[in-house]
């Protein structure tokens, strides 16, 4: 608002013929974008400037309209250059809320493509503050996806700098702030740094909002932040009371919260009762999960949730069912791509339990499988990784103590 006022105002003066006031609030303004990164407003006062020196100056010209073009190419270039750069990123986030692993080797092999782009390179780092945060993003997703942790966090911690060292940024885009903090606290729980997770969440001090959906995307992720506390400390209960103490102001902010962090939150509720066995509870969630067919986005959710959803038919013995369940299971993890190895150990061992005849049969089975997974997770760190999420390995009693040294 204040950069609109003082550019319309200017040009108000410039059609009045007072140009020289003009020129200054011009000058003011032209700081004040510079300070934003507004590239648009620069170039628009770059655009008046000149008008007046070529239509009013000519003597002038040498010192004030070419350099002013030169001002003008260089945005432009900014401009572009981060334009390809913002392109990139949403690719590479698209990708990861989709599929969060380089699961498929073709794939991979697209992206090492990608990220050879020379706007990529590191010695091409931009110098406006929304090219760094882009350039800093692709490169942090390319090494997530990668499984690469200290390079993935090097790429976040240099974005939280970046906005550390621009409070004033902070002020006008305190959203932006926040998916920065959140993509630091995201990839800090990947990579189990879960003391520094918890002391970052008890000292976080959010910036000012200025509006209810503002106030109701930092709910979101608060409550996301808060969740992952509660799963570091093992105190199923402690989050359950948790639950119940947020729960209206869950439902205050549902309207404005997205509608994935949505899917997020009451998959985190249905695994907290799923843990206390809760089952029906847990049930009646999964359910509303799997009927809500307008999110295409984090697939590795909605599996866990189809996971989930056959573990709690079988402990609730709705026995006629099980073996259509786990049908339609086993085709929605082959048509989604991302078949791993858990997800077949699960589906091989879960048809012998659907047959079993007795509990000495059941346990074998399940020790059978919790076995198999325990060597899949203790050789594959992507595959232990994918499914932090899930209560998998709760149900089969695997026990991965987090390490808080």
């Amino acid at each position: 608002m204040r950069l609109n006022a003082l550019v319309e105002n200017g040009e108000i003066l410039f059609e009045k013929g007072l140009y020289i006031p003009a020129l200054t609030t011009w000058e003011k303004a032209k700081k004040l974008a510079l300070t934003f990164d507004e590239k648009a407003f620069v170039l628009d006062i770059e655009a008046w400037k000149r008008r007046y020196f070529v239509d009013l100056r000519a003597d002038l010209w040498d010192e004030n309209v070419l350099p002013s073009f030169e001002t003008t190419a260089k945005l432009i270039q900014q401009y572009s250059t981060t334009f390809e750069i913002q392109k990139i990123y949403f690719k590479s986030t698209k990708y990861i809320k989709t599929n969060a692993y380089f699961r498929n080797p073709e794939h991979k092999k697209e992206w090492d493509g990608i990220m050879e782009n020379p706007i990529l390179a590191i010695e091409n780092e931009p110098d406006d503050f929304y090219g760094k945060l882009y350039f800093n993003y692709v490169h942090a997703n390319y090494h997530n996806l990668s499984n690469n942790e200290e390079k993935n966090l090097y790429f976040i911690v240099k974005n939280l700098h970046l906005w550390k060292a621009n409070p004033l940024l902070i002020e006008v885009e305190p959203i932006r702030y926040i998916a920065a903090v959140n993509n630091y606290l995201g990839m800090l729980s990947k990579f189990g740094r879960y003391q520094i997770f918890v002391d970052y969440v008890n000292a976080f001090k959010p910036p000012n909002f200025n509006s209810i959906s503002q106030k109701a995307v930092y709910f979101e992720h608060w409550w996301l932040w808060k969740e992952i506390t509660f799963k570091i400390a093992g105190d199923d209960k402690a989050f359950e009371v948790f639950i119940k103490e947020t729960y209206s102001d869950l439902l205050k902010y549902a309207p404005y919260i997205n509608s994935v962090r949505w899917m997020l939150i009451r998959f985190g509720i249905a695994v907290n009762y799923f843990k206390l066995k809760r089952f029906e509870d847990a049930l009646e969630l999964t359910n509303e999960l799997i009927d809500t067919k307008d999110i295409e986005l984090r697939k590795d959710i909605q599996a866990h949730t189809r996971m989930m959803y056959l573990i709690l038919h079988f402990e609730l013995k709705n026995t006629l069912i099980l073996e259509s369940i786990s049908r339609s299971l086993k085709r929605y993890l082959i048509q989604s791509e991302n078949y791993f190895e858990t997800e077949r150990a699960f589906i091989k061992h879960f048809n012998k339990l659907v047959n079993a005849g007795n509990k000495a049969e059941v346990d074998k089975i399940k020790n059978d499988l919790s076995d198999e997974v325990n060597t899949i997770f203790t050789n594959n760190k992507s595959e232990k990784m994918a499914f932090i999420t899930m209560p998998l390995s709760e149900w089969l009693k695997i026990k991965f103590k987090p390490d808080l040294t």
